[in-house]
């Protein structure tokens, strides 16, 4: 089949992106082209790398999906390039809504999105990767017919694959995976690259659609290289609107923990009652509900939804919470079988 690149639609550090179209059957789909140089090892290794996580990550319905790869002469590069063909996300992205919105979305609107892209980070946690990378530049919109948008995260290019050693520099340094405005205090510190960062991410991503800035702010004018300014960063408490909805707040508060060991995985959060309006209903059932927002109790009963919900045990901390609760376990597992 014959593509033709009509259109650019972006250009990074990686190369350029373009809307192509089908001139042999015009009826087929655009597809977007993401190319990089051959002569760009860099570059072309972040694309080879995003070909390879995207290959594990087909089907899912929130990741971008990756339909073919070539080679073949690109004249915005100026020579011969590595083409990744991808889905096209014709609303472009999430910080392009945002600003198209009047620079803040409706809470439920938040929530709706917020629900999507951890489904999303679900199938890539799952599967062992880190995406390193979430913002909402990399979170592409698909308009539907019914007038709703639907999320996909794209641009893997940075992210961390299963048993991917970490890399440092001269004088130990660690070499930077994703944006400081939306990275972990640990992995802006340390470079500690676990889901955990993925998570941190979300809730800044979750902050933006809400208020139209960033839940970090920016110190000082320059990049934050020096020791200094990365105290001064992540010493910073990340914003957490006032006027968000009680379970909104808490919602961001799990995303922000400041040990990640206590930060929730995707899995519960998407039993957080922020996202999942049955959770309270489950506690109102067992007259717990003035118990709904209690941490470690909200944290027990996720947990047990976790393990409900996945029909096993697993090791870890959702699990571990359940040990010697085996009464109100049972309780729950039948107020949940009800709902």
């Amino acid at each position: 089949m014959q593509w033709v690149k009509v259109r650019v639609l972006g250009k990074g550090s990686y190369g350029v992106v373009t809307l192509a179209v089908n001139s042999e059957d015009p009826s087929l789909p655009s597809v977007a082209i993401k190319s990089s140089r051959l002569e760009d090892s860099l570059s072309l290794e972040s694309l080879e790398k995003e070909k390879r996580i995207l290959d594990h990550l087909y089907g899912s319905p929130h990741i971008l999906a990756f339909l073919a790869d070539t080679t073949s002469f690109d004249d915005q590069l100026g020579g011969s390039a590595y083409d990744l063909f991808l889905d096209y996300a014709p609303g472009g992205s999430l910080s392009d809504l945002i600003k198209k919105r009047g620079g803040r979305l409706p809470e439920r609107e938040v929530q709706d999105y917020t629900r999507m892209i951890l489904k999303g980070l679900c199938g890539v946690h799952q599967k062992g990767f880190v995406h390193c990378d979430l913002k909402p530049d990399n979170i592409l919109v698909v308009p539907l017919q019914d007038g709703r948008n639907y999320l996909k995260i794209a641009d893997f290019g940075l992210a961390k694959e299963p048993g991917e050693e970490m890399q440092y520099g001269d004088s130990f340094r660690f070499r930077f995976r994703g944006t400081p405005l939306y990275m972990s205090p640990e992995s802006f510190m340390f470079g500690e690259i676990e889901s955990g960062l993925d998570i941190w991410s979300l809730g800044c991503v979750a902050v933006e659609m809400f208020t139209g800035m960033p839940a970090m702010r920016p110190v000082g004018d320059g990049p934050i290289i020096n020791l200094e300014s990365k105290c001064a960063f992540v010493m910073q408490q990340p914003n957490i609107p006032q006027s968000m909805s009680d379970l909104g707040k808490d919602f961001l508060r799990r995303c922000f923990a400041g040990n990640p060991k206590e930060r929730w995985t995707a899995e519960m959060l998407l039993l957080h009652p922020y996202l999942m309006p049955e959770m309270a209903v489950i506690s109102s059932l067992i007259d717990v509900q003035s118990h709904l927002l209690n941490s470690d109790f909200l944290t027990f009963l996720v947990a047990l939804m976790v393990v409900h919900r996945s029909n096993c045990r697993r090791r870890g901390s959702s699990t571990a919470l359940l040990d010697g609760h085996e009464a109100q376990a049972t309780a729950l597992l039948q107020a949940i079988d009800d709902v």
